[in-house]
């Protein structure tokens, strides 16, 4: 009988892309789906016979989502494997401030892959651990809402996967909790705003596996399928028609998030070049008015990149 409460994630980083590494880090997450798929392919059809023909497995695909709270060491692995470039520097005794970002013209990992690949350790409670090799992040999700954890949601590419024995876990024990909404502060255009009751910042690599005639049957390499984008979107109050008249008059303007924890521990979402791309009003009934909004994140040539995300933490090995 395999029960999830049992099971456990370990994260370690490659060196080498799709060479396995034993878990150095554990993640405390709430769901994954991660996975081995194979693709087929069928090869003969006129045969004389009413019944489905055999048919032949092709590529094997590792993919899935894994859901987690932001927890203020464990989320730097994925600010890393989503945003590429890393800044370290010394704030502290123990604690250090991280910069994830991407620059414009920064380059790939290597020549088989764009990101920093990772291996997961996952034990489903089940004899023994899958260990899926070559992970990067195709999109990270980061979720702030009232009555809950910063939620994230990581989308994986992965290359190769095998069963190991099983990992003794040990989790971060401080900060003992993750990120949550009561520290939450959001501005925009420089200035603080209670407008806004939730809101989703989604990085999107949009990247895909490729096969390749390399006598394998794993995906041979991972390329980007289009821009690195980054997506906004959210709940706001409909008190007053000023970003109803900056979605109009598609304003340019700078959104931050931060969030807090005690002993320093801090996560500041600087998103400087914000643009609605959708503010749909209307009346539901006779209820609160709020609207659904959408936005998008450019790249501002002052800041080099759309998106840095500082992390205030005790790691600085990421």
């Amino acid at each position: 009988m395999g029960y999830g409460f049992a099971g456990h994630i370990g994260i370690a980083k490659e060196a080498t892309w799709g060479s396995g590494v034993a878990a150095t880090d554990y993640v405390e997450a709430l769901s994954e789906d991660l996975s081995l798929s194979m693709e087929r392919f069928s090869h003969k059809s006129i045969i004389g016979t009413l019944a489905e023909p055999d048919d032949t497995a092709g590529l094997r695909r590792v993919a899935g989502n894994l859901s987690f709270t932001a927890h203020p060491v464990s989320i730097g692995y994925f600010l890393k494997g989503a945003l590429q470039t890393k800044s370290v520097s010394t704030v502290g005794s123990s604690l250090w401030l991280n910069d994830f970002f991407t620059t414009a013209t920064g380059g790939d990992f290597s020549t088989d892959v764009p990101l920093q690949p990772y291996t997961f350790e996952i034990f489903r409670d089940v004899t023994s651990s899958h260990r899926y090799t070559g992970c990067v992040i195709d999109a990270l999700t980061m979720t702030f809402e009232p009555n809950n954890a910063v939620m994230c949601e990581a989308s994986i590419i992965g290359r190769g996967n095998a069963l190991i024995a099983k990992t003794a876990p040990t989790f971060p024990s401080s900060s003992s909790k993750p990120f949550t909404f009561d520290t939450v502060s959001l501005g925009i255009a420089g200035a603080g705003t209670v407008l806004v009751e939730t809101l989703s910042v989604e990085i999107n690599n949009n990247l895909e596996g490729l096969g390749a005639l390399n006598q394998s049957t794993d995906i041979a390499k991972v390329r980007r399928t289009n821009h690195q984008m980054v997506n906004l979107k959210g709940t706001m109050d409909f008190t007053t028609v000023t970003e109803y008249l900056n979605f109009v008059n598609q304003t340019e303007q700078r959104f931050t998030v931060s969030v807090t924890k005690a002993n320093s521990f801090a996560m500041i979402i600087d998103l400087p070049r914000v643009v609605y791309t959708a503010f749909p009003v209307g009346i539901p009934g006779k209820e609160r008015i709020t609207v659904e909004f959408e936005g998008k994140a450019f790249y501002h040539a002052g800041s080099g990149t759309a998106i840095k995300v500082s992390l205030y933490t005790t790691n600085s090995m990421y």
